[in-house]
């Protein structure tokens, strides 16, 4: 089994020579071979990193960043399904006009893979609809997840009122830098430390 220092360079290579065939397979070997959370954690985000810091030095073109955003996260939105029948229910969600969504599918699948429920709403959420939505359906939990802390804190309203109703987390790099001003329990940036983080409030959800 490749260690996951060859994953990532090899992933990293089929991504920006478009290569989707060889992409999906190091995925599906890691995958297979070391489990959901060694593909999230060494894997798919340091190299979606990488890729992301390559396009803001003007290393990787659009088309490179594009193509490798949408195979990832059709990858791990495969990997949803079938859905958790039984465990307690966490919607996952961005803020308004926040696009970066793609570590908050990887946390999904994590906490899928952890027995929760998820319910993915993704990028450019509307909160307040989130809001009524939660009176009504009463999820144990919500993630709301970004990289721009200032969609974060223009929704401060909604994300007072959801903390109200359930456990509300707030998770991406725009929690580090607003989440301490807001409603909600603030998760690491690390997606797999997130959910390990949520992992420890699975038995007080269960047993509440």
């Amino acid at each position: 089994m490749p260690t996951s220092d060859a994953a990532q360079a090899d992933l990293l290579t089929a991504l920006m020579s478009f290569d989707e065939e060889r992409a999906l397979r190091v995925l599906d070997e890691h995958r297979e071979g070391r489990g959901p959370v060694s593909l999230v954690g060494d894997v798919i985000m340091p190299v979606m990193r990488e890729i992301g810091e390559g396009w803001k030095r003007g290393e990787v073109s659009v088309a490179q960043e594009h193509l490798s955003t949408q195979l990832v996260r059709s990858y791990l939105d495969a990997l949803r399904r079938p859905p958790v029948v039984g465990g307690p229910e966490v919607w996952l969600a961005c803020p308004p006009r926040e696009l970066h969504d793609l570590p908050l599918l990887a946390l999904g699948l994590l906490l899928r893979d952890q027995g929760w429920q998820t319910r993915f709403y993704g990028a450019n959420t509307p909160l307040h609809d989130l809001l009524r939505a939660v009176r009504v359906s009463r999820p144990a939990a919500v993630v709301v997840s970004g990289n721009d802390p200032r969609r974060l804190r223009a929704a401060a309203v909604p994300l007072g009122l959801i903390a109200r109703q359930t456990d509300l987390f707030l998770g991406g790099r725009a929690a580090q830098k607003a989440g301490g001003e807001l409603a909600g329990r603030v998760l690491p940036p690390d997606v797999v430390r997130a959910a390990e983080e949520m992992r420890e409030l699975l038995p007080e959800v269960k047993a509440g």
